[in-house]
């Protein structure tokens, strides 16, 4: 009797022993991956994004990596008066917090204007017609230039003074002069009269 008396207090002290030990480790494995998560998502630490608005594409690159950022040129456009190569937009912008590593988007200057084609609309539109087909592909319209002719029909189509035809390029947002009629009818030449002495 005395024998299992003693084996009862020593099974249940292993038996405390043990579930202590589960606990110790389940409470480090939480604190382990507590611990790498941190690390792996950079918790609380923050980059500001650097301005790299009107540098070239190889110094913006450089800029960002400079602070651990990623930088690729993702898109082009067209903007007046600066040259081919150089940022003209980020994403995300200048001073916003980002993690290390990430990926900033450029947008650079295309230095090439954007030409547009013209609409056929010489001798084959009226006016109303013609100002509304150019209106509509980002041209702008100077004030008509008139000739004998059929009354706002539309029969040259003028850029920088040369005239154009319809297919040509221009410049997109470019100025055109339509060449309209003004409702004159065109001078027909007459016939020289006859003598009466050509008729014998």
């Amino acid at each position: 009797k005395e024998e299992k008396k003693a084996k009862k207090p020593m099974k249940r002290s292993v038996f405390w022993l043990n579930i202590a030990a589960m606990l110790a480790v389940v409470v480090l494995a939480v604190f382990l991956t507590l611990r790498w998560t941190s690390s792996y998502t950079q918790h609380g630490k923050a980059i500001l994004v650097p301005d790299v608005m009107g540098l070239d594409e190889t110094e913006a690159v450089a800029a960002l990596k400079a602070k651990s950022l990623n930088g690729t040129a993702y898109d082009k456009t067209y903007v007046k008066d600066v040259p081919a190569g150089v940022v003209v937009g980020q994403r995300p912008e200048a001073d916003a917090k980002v993690k290390r590593g990430r990926m900033i988007y450029l947008t650079l200057s295309s230095g090439n204007e954007p030409m547009v084609a013209l609409p056929d609309i010489a001798d084959n539109s009226s006016l109303r017609q013609a100002s509304s087909q150019l209106r509509a592909a980002g041209f702008k319209l100077t004030p008509n230039d008139t000739i004998r002719g059929e009354a706002d029909w539309v029969y040259k189509v003028l850029y920088n003074g040369h005239e154009m035809h319809g297919g040509d390029l221009v410049p997109e947002g470019s100025a055109i002069t339509l060449v309209v009629g003004n409702g004159e009818k065109e001078k027909t030449e007459q016939p020289e009269p006859v003598a009466d002495d050509d008729w014998f």
